[in-house]
């Protein structure tokens, strides 16, 4: 049985708020305008009928946020980010297909080993040097309709309340051997929004009263905090909130999504993939079942 992953906050988190290829792809020029888009219609199966994919996710990363004085304007939301790391070792893939899309999709989805970087040297990566791909999934959720510290606990000061599935996208980052995730180009060009059917009630609002830094006061909304304590041992709390999941959790699928795949010379090709994540504890799998590379 799983349970509520409990919100972990660091000491002081304030948000102002496989093998390689064998040719360079060339960038596709309406990979850019392709970027995000997700349907339900049905994918082609261009690298062959047997195409499959699956790749660990193991790693969990949970940002919370404080209310900000300043509003929507600088308002960050609480995110989930589940990615692979060098501890991601489950992987495996299936294609009858010799296409250099389908080869590069195969590594990213369905391989935990190395490849060669041929592109230009970056401030990451240089030529010949080693690196990993990262595939990334990351859950956004909209903070609560709460006025005030006490507007929490007059509803009896929850420690969690369930949502909707939030906003989600799928990034594909590049790993170096420091383990430095990285991508090149805007973020509009890495970020492909996805969208999600999970389990119903399978993420919640995590809350926690934290004690804040004073230097943290001028940017934090003083409804949702408080004094503690008097004198030189007064201390002050602020209500926060993060994203989790929920034990009823098991398993969302996503249609036809366009998803920009990066090379190992730095260029991005959009193609249409769709299958499931499937999520237990602190462990998920990414399934991709069928691909378009046309």
């Amino acid at each position: 049985m799983k349970h509520l992953i409990p919100l972990i906050l660091p000491t002081v988190l304030l948000i102002a708020c496989g093998g390689e290829n064998s040719e360079p792809l060339k960038a596709d020029p309406n990979s850019s305008s392709n970027n995000g888009s997700s349907d339900t219609s049905s994918t082609v199966q261009s690298c062959g009928n047997d195409f499959s994919a699956q790749r660990s996710l193991n790693k969990f990363e949970r940002t919370a946020v404080f209310w900000q004085i300043e509003g929507a304007r600088l308002q960050s939301k609480p995110q989930l980010l589940i990615y692979a790391d060098k501890f991601s070792l489950n992987a495996s893939h299936q294609l009858s297909s010799d296409e250099t899309l389908c080869l590069l999709a195969a590594d990213i989805f369905g391989s935990s080993g190395a490849q060669t970087w041929i592109g230009d040297d970056n401030g990451s990566v240089k030529q010949g040097e080693l690196y990993y791909y990262s595939p990334a999934i990351t859950f956004t959720g909209a903070l609560p309709e709460l006025k005030s510290l006490d507007d929490w606990r007059s509803l009896g000061s929850p420690a969690h309340t369930t949502l909707t599935t939030p906003a989600s996208d799928i990034t594909i980052w590049y790993r170096d051997k420091d383990e430095n995730r990285f991508t090149l180009g805007t973020s509009e060009s890495n970020q492909n929004p996805v969208t999600m059917n999970c389990t119903q009630d399978g993420f919640a609002l995590s809350y926690s009263l934290s004690q804040v830094a004073q230097s943290q006061l001028d940017t934090l909304n003083p409804s949702f905090c408080e004094t503690q304590g008097t004198g030189d041992n007064a201390t002050t709390h602020c209500l926060s909130v993060a994203l989790t999941t929920t034990d009823k959790l098991e398993s969302c699928q996503f249609g036809t999504t366009s998803v920009a795949l990066p090379d190992s010379s730095g260029n991005k090709t959009a193609v249409k993939v769709s299958g499931t994540l499937a999520i237990d504890n602190d462990d998920a799998e990414l399934s991709i079942t069928q691909i378009d590379i046309k």
